[in-house]
């Protein structure tokens, strides 16, 4: 099932992110991306912060993902490459990876850039 996630800083901070407007863009986002609405909210197990230091991996030049975007409860797989290449990077216990920069959407076409 899809759900729009969210942590714990969005409604901690009403002030740099209303929580209806930061809830409404990700619907719509979500409609856009998936093309049929999400099933409801769910928090966020991950309550981690980017860290101040990090470990330079290389250049994330494709992503593979599954989602039933297009297809409700009917997954299947999605291969990007981007063309504008991001940084793959990681915390330096080597246990969180991290997408850095990149000219990248996300569209109702699916991930673009």
């Amino acid at each position: 099932m899809s759900y729009v996630r969210f942590t714990q800083d969005v409604l901690r901070d009403p002030i740099r992110s209303p929580i209806n407007d930061v809830l409404d863009q990700a619907e719509s986002l979500f409609r856009s991306f998936h093309s049929f609405p999400p099933f409801g909210l769910r928090r966020s197990r991950c309550r981690r912060t980017t860290p101040g230091l990090m470990v330079q991996l290389g250049q994330l030049k494709g992503l593979i993902y599954s989602s039933d975007r297009g297809q409700c409860g009917r997954p299947r797989t999605f291969v990007h490459f981007l063309e504008t290449p991001a940084t793959l990077a990681s915390n330096p216990e080597g246990t969180q990876l991290y997408i850095l920069g990149g000219r990248y959407r996300v569209t109702r076409k699916g991930i673009v850039g």
